[in-house]
């Protein structure tokens, strides 16, 4: 039977309503009004608003000029004494302003109007925050920060004139480099955040004071690894020294945040690690000191069609990972035929020995 529209409507709404609860738990239980499921997928889980908000707890007024569905403004308000939001779509700031009249939030007050125009009319604050549309006028995504709307990079002078803090989500997918560069000496601080095994926001924080240095944070929002560049740049990775090595303690994949944040030989030195290759972000660790996975190896495997063969038969079930060989991980899955498994990991490999390099299969168990 077909649908009417009604009933297409109030599915979508249902289906944005659990979206959002399943982000935001604490708001279960409310009649929530959520207009479109655009905003039920942008807006920002409980767990990474919340450490939104410890990154300016110390302000008493803030301003979010891209409000949203009010996650972060939620968060911020839970300490701060006045949050202003401003959302450009009129209905979504009126959902807004009903959703936290029914959670008892009374400390936020409500605009509709594009943020460069806000700024403007805005008192100064002590933090602002934006979350740009990473969606050009078609609906396509874009990375880069000037792309994005409102332009953060072009209205920087004026949110530094209005608030000695600001705080900016781009997308995970931004260059690292890039944004130090753009950003110059007001950027302090920039967060890698990841849950679930994935970067979900990169958070920069900038003040009006210029900063000698920035401080890089990757954090799964339990554990972090803070660092200044030079530190990377530093740092002096080890090595094995033969491929029975391999079997020496832990094999260490660290969180996506210390990928993505760009410390290969830092956690060499942090965490007395070796890498198994200048290239290869594997490490074999005496501990479980970093935050990541960690696996028991169980056995090495020659690469090519015989390795291949003795390794698929003695592990038909594991998950693949290709890293710094000659294909990718769909490619030696295939290659492998194996099916998938969350006890097992099969990972093809390249190790810097001081003989050269050699290219291994790693099968290891997950450690509990």
């Amino acid at each position: 039977m077909k649908k009417s529209f009604a009933e297409i409507v109030a599915k979508e709404q249902s289906r944005a309503l659990e979206r959002v609860l399943a982000k935001v738990p604490l708001w279960a239980g409310i009649d929530l009004q959520i207009p479109g499921s655009l905003a039920a997928e942008q807006c920002s889980s409980a767990a990474t608003a919340l450490y939104k908000a410890e990154l300016l707890n110390d302000c008493k007024t803030i301003a979010d000029l891209t409000g949203g569905l009010g996650v972060d403004c939620w968060a911020f308000a839970q300490n701060a004494k006045t949050v202003y939001h401003n959302e450009l779509n009129a209905e979504l700031s009126e959902a807004v302003q009903s959703n936290f009249s029914k959670l008892g939030i009374t400390n936020v007050e409500f605009s509709a109007a594009k943020a460069e125009d806000r700024l403007a009319s805005l008192p100064d604050v002590d933090a602002i925050y934006l979350d740009p549309s990473r969606r050009d006028g078609t609906g396509r995504k874009v990375f880069l920060v000037e792309d994005c709307r409102p332009d953060v990079l072009a209205m920087l002078p004026a949110l530094l004139g209005k608030a000695a803090t600001v705080l900016i989500k781009l997308s995970p997918m931004a260059d690292l480099t890039m944004l130090r560069e753009r950003f110059g000496r007001n950027l302090r601080e920039l967060h890698i955040v990841s849950s679930g095994g994935e970067v979900k926001e990169l958070l920069l924080k900038l003040t009006r004071e210029p900063n000698k240095s920035v401080s890089i944070i990757a954090t799964n929002l339990h554990d972090k690894l803070e660092f200044a560049p030079e530190e990377e740049v530093e740092a002096q990775a080890a090595y094995p020294t033969s491929a029975d090595d391999l079997h020496n303690g832990l094999l260490f994949e660290p969180d996506p945040a210390i990928t993505k944040a760009g410390a290969f030989k830092l956690p060499c030195t942090r965490y007395n690690l070796t890498k198994l290759g200048r290239f290869t972000h594997l490490y074999l660790s005496p501990d479980k000191q970093a935050f990541g996975k960690y696996y028991h190896v169980e056995n090495i495997f020659d690469w090519g069609r015989e390795g291949f063969k003795a390794c698929a038969a003695k592990y038909p079930c594991a998950e693949v990972s290709a890293r710094n060989v000659p294909m990718s991980s769909d490619e030696l899955k295939a290659r492998l035929k194996v099916r998938p498994s969350a006890d097992f990991h099969i990972f093809g490999v390249t190790i810097d020995l001081p003989t050269g390099q050699q290219r291994k299969l790693i099968a290891a168990k997950r450690d509990s």
